[in-house]
């Protein structure tokens, strides 16, 4: 029988299909092949950054670690080791000897392809596949001898040596090594200053900042504040503003996890952020422990456009811990500077339970409700605590009690204390007589007290117009505005001017005088 035409147009179709998808299985490359071409990409861009100087190439090597750090085995280090470092290099040995300690990863082992080659074939398919190995292009020879030189000369550059160094301290930090991690630290820092070499210091910086990690987790962090002084005092004298960054946040977050704030102040005003060469994730960090330390002070305005600009520089694709910790300061600071946050504050993808507690405050102090305030303080303690913003949730109570005072305030015309005391849940009318007066005082309410009839009676309200409000608010959004503006031409960047594009004072002579002599024989010609 005749096979009908639409049955036979569907048959070329699921052929063609299945022909497309054998190339597809054909090019899966195995997790070792991946991550040592990864590899081989940011060892290309550290060669660039050694040849020319420019910092902004090392920068770009060390953002690939986030992604080279997902395919980190212990099969995929050992041949780095051994393509990268030096057989005579003194860590050579001792980071072998620290991968030795880690069991193997079985998930993450190298899967031999399988064969494509079908059965039936036989004896013909086997002679075309020895033929195709047989017969080298030169071009592949080509391609096999630049590698090799590469991989030559790479052995001699001592930032590939600390990078791989580098990536062994984090897979030792992801498997929990701590001791034998902070070992490869310390030694990946006295490597990278033996070498005392400015292309060094974005990996020294990250040295720096695992070792300090991996003493923290240990408990420890409180016996190394001395050596990271001493490591800050030693970048500022080399001029490396890198690591004065990575060294001024690591200082600053050890003086915060002991509550230590006045000497975190201290340190913070007798220093300066270099904002020039520092990364984003630098300069977030410090924006983020600069708005901590400004709210413990009572300086909340400040505080607030810290963490907002510290929110504003993360990543936003990832960091979802840090993002959720600036934005459960930044709600905080904003209920505590009177303003109430935007509900798509807690609605943000990967925050809602985090920053569920933090919205029930936020309803709390909205609504001006104290009896809700306890009891969300109460229900959520321990988060507050764990997050260390307990401290100034408790400053929040008399902002609750200024939101309640003005609805009533708004609402009433007169009415007797021991009223007020009830609405806002209050202990007695003597506490509610002197909050009532205090708020009078600094402005929040415009009333007056009749302590005879123990009454509170309101003022006639002012159109809000006829005040400096709107005059402050857009003074408000112009400065922020004007604020965005020098963050972002600061952020630019400009190429710099290379020695072939300068001008000499002679060559500047000879230049005029060609033009001098061009333009006399043209006149000569003329006259002509």
């Amino acid at each position: 029988e005749k096979m009908p035409k639409e049955d036979a147009a569907m048959a070329d179709v699921e052929g063609k299909a299945e022909g497309e998808k054998k190339p597809e299985e054909e090019k899966k490359i195995d997790p070792l092949t991946a991550a040592m071409n990864e590899l081989k990409n940011a060892m290309q861009t550290m060669e660039k950054a050694v040849t020319s100087k420019e910092s902004r190439f090392m920068s770009r090597v060390i953002r690939q670690v986030t992604k080279l750090r997902r395919m980190l085995n212990k099969t995929v280090l050992t041949k780095s080791i051994e393509t990268y470092v030096p057989a005579d290099s003194p860590v050579r040995e001792q980071m072998i000897g620290f991968l030795a300690s880690i069991q193997a990863d079985e998930a993450m082992q190298v899967e031999e392809a399988p064969s494509t080659t079908p059965p039936a074939a036989g004896d013909a398919t086997m002679g075309d596949d020895d033929a195709k190995a047989a017969e080298k292009t030169e071009e592949d020879k080509a391609k096999e001898k630049e590698q090799a030189a590469f991989y030559k000369k790479m052995l001699g550059v001592p930032e590939a040596e600390v990078f791989v160094q580098l990536l062994v301290t984090i897979y030792l930090l992801d498997k929990k090594a701590l001791d034998d991690e902070i070992a490869c630290a310390s030694s990946l820092i006295q490597r990278a200053q033996s070498f005392n070499r400015r292309t060094m210091d974005q990996l020294l910086s990250r040295g720096y900042f695992y070792w300090a990690r991996g003493i923290e987790l240990t408990g420890r962090s409180s016996q190394v504040r001395n050596e990271l002084l001493a490591a800050y005092r030693t970048a500022a004298l080399k001029h490396d503003q890198i690591g004065q960054a990575t060294l001024l946040n690591l200082l600053l977050r050890n003086y915060l996890e002991f509550n230590l704030y006045e000497q975190a102040d201290t340190l913070m005003r007798r220093t300066e952020f270099p904002e020039g060469d520092a990364s984003n994730n630098q300069l977030a960090r410090y924006l983020y422990y600069t708005g901590r330390i400004k709210a413990v002070q009572l300086e909340y305005t400040d505080a607030f456009r810290s963490l907002q600009q510290a929110a504003r520089k993360a990543p936003q694709q990832s960091a979802l811990g840090f993002r959720k910790t600036v934005h459960k300061f930044s709600v905080i600071v904003q209920l505590l500077l009177g303003e109430i946050p935007d509900r798509s504050t807690f609605s943000q993808k990967g925050m809602v339970g985090a920053l569920k507690p933090y919205l029930d405050i936020s309803q709390a102090v909205r609504v001006g409700d104290l009896e809700a305030f306890h009891k969300a303080m109460q229900e959520h303690s321990e988060t507050f605590k764990g997050d260390k913003t307990y401290s100034l949730i408790v400053r929040l109570r008399h902002n609750v009690i200024k939101t309640g005072l003005k609805k009533i305030n708004t609402a009433y015309s007169r009415i007797l204390l021991k009223d007020v005391c009830d609405k806002l849940g209050l202990d007695s009318v003597e506490d509610t007589e002197f909050i009532v007066a205090k708020c009078i005082q600094d402005g929040v309410i415009d009333a007056t007290v009749d302590h005879a009839s123990q009454t509170m009676m309101s003022k006639a309200n002012l159109d809000i117009y006829a005040t400096s409000e709107p005059q402050m608010q857009l003074h408000k959004r112009v400065a922020f505005c004007l604020d965005m503006h020098n963050q972002a031409v600061k952020a630019m960047r400009y190429a710099e001017n290379t020695k072939a594009e300068w001008e000499s004072a002679e060559e500047r002579r000879e230049r005029l005088k060609q033009e001098e002599e061009m333009m006399n024989s043209m006149e000569e010609e003329d006259d002509f």
